[in-house]
């Protein structure tokens, strides 16, 4: 064996354990791969149904916890999109815009995160997302589009609400969750309306999150 056959026996492999993967093309990819397999499915299964070596996705995420966590920061940087798209609407539009979009990509990433993801938002993630609603639903009482007493922990319970729905009709009636959006909406946007009880205090609201393991106000 001459010199250079013995170094190209020895080079690593290029093959497809070691292809290279674009992260932003590859997460859609797993969110979907959990979807049709189940939330359990293990690593192998995942990278299988992907199309990527299991050696690629383990370089990239060495456990499925890295991976999952991977998910959720990029679920929230998709809603954070969403608000950002909906204050570019006018301002009696936005709430219903960002509600709807949100019911779409709750919808979308159902089986694909824990049940209690909402704590796995990073730090700076939820206070992005905390001051955009807030953002919104200031503009959204100054165009008397939204009742003046609704606060930041109800639009938090709106959405709470919604993935409740859509867990519970999966596979049943997969848009119920939009016709339980309309009626709510119907009383957000009702500004003669009267509310028996206050909204959440703050809190209240974070023993809440607490109990359960899920950020409410930030979905």
């Amino acid at each position: 064996m001459t010199g250079s056959e013995h170094a190209q026996q020895h080079q690593p492999d290029s093959g497809p354990e070691h292809e290279q993967v674009d992260e932003d093309r590859l997460l859609p990819d797993v969110a979907r791969a959990l979807q049709e397999l189940h939330p359990n499915a293990s690593m192998a299964q995942i990278a299988r149904q992907v199309h990527v070596a299991p050696a690629t996705l383990y370089l990239r995420h060495p456990t499925k916890d890295s991976l999952l966590q991977a998910l959720a920061t990029w679920f929230f940087d998709g809603l954070i999109t969403l608000l950002d798209r909906a204050l570019e609407e006018p301002a009696d539009r936005q709430l219903e815009r960002f509600l709807r979009t949100a019911g779409v990509h709750l919808a979308t990433s159902r089986s694909v995160l824990p049940h209690a993801f909402g704590e796995m938002a990073r730090p700076e993630q939820r206070q992005l997302i905390y001051a955009k609603i807030a953002e919104l639903l200031v503009t959204a009482k100054k165009a008397h589009a939204v009742h003046p007493d609704v606060a930041l922990a109800d639009i938090g319970a709106v959405v709470w609400s919604m993935r409740g729905v859509i867990e519970t009709t999966a596979g049943l009636a997969p848009d119920a969750w939009q016709r339980h959006l309309d009626i709510v909406l119907a009383g957000l946007t009702n500004t003669r309306a009267t509310f028996a009880h206050p909204p959440l205090s703050d809190a209240v609201l974070d023993e809440a999150i607490r109990r359960s393991g899920t950020d409410t106000r930030h979905p």
